[in-house]
């Protein structure tokens, strides 16, 4: 089978499958969104069986959106191909008309030295933090960057100064500043804000359900414990998961 086979197939629940032929591309977002992260997740957890489905869902959903527009004369599976073929062609030049670009560095550069907007195309519903790593690389590409971690990370002390002296009024605008200071130290220090806060929140799940047992054991109610209380056992979970 080929991907034709599989065009096939939506063709055919477009025409016979009440479910499938009330769907529009509106109706659609929400699970483009969907079957990309499980695809991403699918994908974090390393699982070989798990990528091969969900990437199966991926082109399928993709597939369904391009029928859509066939059938509402907006596009063919053919026009959108040569498109594509055609774009990632011109994207590379060093690779199909000699141009001397010799590492992934002078790639980059090209890449976006040729967009007349470097920040066009960056999708507003990408996670913000995402989008600021997004943005900052672009920046980074045309120079505005610093040399070292140094200079990221004196920037997140200054941000927290300020966010501390703010008023209420200031303070959602001074939080986002520190924010989007700490994606920038993150990409200087080579780690995936995205993928490090996703980690932060699983430790955090991870312990807080330890301390919950820890509470049900002792027949205790979380509820009525004070901070104190629940501070010292937090810090006894947070040892016994130090290695050594």
């Amino acid at each position: 089978m080929n991907l034709e086979d599989l065009f096939d197939l939506v063709k055919t629940l477009r025409e016979k499958c009440p479910w499938d032929r009330s769907q529009t591309l509106g109706s659609l977002r929400n699970k483009v969104i969907e079957e990309s992260y499980e695809l991403v997740d699918a994908i974090a957890g390393d699982n070989p069986e798990a990528i091969t489905e969900e990437i199966g869902d991926v082109i399928f959903l993709v597939l369904f959106l391009v029928r859509i527009l066939e059938e509402e004369g907006r596009t063919s599976l053919e026009g959108l191909v040569e498109a594509a073929v055609n774009k990632y062609r011109a994207k590379h030049p060093h690779v199909f008309q000699g141009a001397p670009l010799k590492n992934k560095r002078e790639v980059l550069e090209f890449w976006h030295k040729s967009k007349q907007d470097i920040f066009a195309g960056i999708p507003e519903i990408l996670p913000a933090l995402l989008a600021a790593k997004v943005i900052q690389e672009r920046a980074a590409k045309l120079g505005f960057d610093w040399t070292t971690h140094a200079g990221p990370l004196e920037k997140v002390r200054e941000e927290i100064a300020e966010l501390q002296k703010s008023e209420d009024a200031a303070r959602s605008e001074e939080m986002g500043d520190l924010l989007f200071a700490c994606v920038n130290l993150a990409r200087h220090l080579e780690i995936d804000p995205e993928d490090a806060l996703r980690d932060a929140n699983r430790k955090f799940v991870r312990r807080f359900r330890k301390l919950l047992r820890e509470f049900q054991n002792q027949g205790k109610d979380i509820g009525k414990a004070g901070l104190e209380e629940m501070d010292a056992v937090w810090d006894d979970i947070k040892k016994d998961e130090r290695p050594g």
